[in-house]
């Protein structure tokens, strides 16, 4: 073998070495990059995870606590009863005040 030929091979295995180094340089995983960031999203959706599940229950909390339309319309009969009570015992009192009945 002469030395051109041996150059030729020399240079080919060292292009193919430096394709190769480079190829898994700019692959990200190689150098841990991209498994860090994945690690450190998980991380995150697992966080955000917590926050809406307590969400979640705080929203089935209040909705147990919260008052319904139907509570709302008994305490407006409830309030116009008492208002209805409260003239008719004004109304007494001012004719006893007045020396009514």
């Amino acid at each position: 073998m002469s030395w051109l030929e041996g150059a030729i091979i020399a240079f080919i295995m060292l292009s193919i070495g430096y394709v190769v180094w480079k190829g898994g340089a700019a692959n990200p995983e190689s150098t841990g990059t991209l498994g860090r960031k994945v690690t450190a999203l998980g991380g995150k959706v697992a966080s955000l995870e917590a926050r809406v599940g307590h969400m979640g229950d705080d929203l089935a909390k209040l909705e147990r606590e919260a008052a319904t339309t139907k509570d709302i319309e008994r305490l407006e009969e409830l309030g116009e009863r008492t208002f209805r009570s409260v003239d008719r015992i004004e109304r007494v009192l001012i004719e006893k005040g007045l020396g009514g009945k």
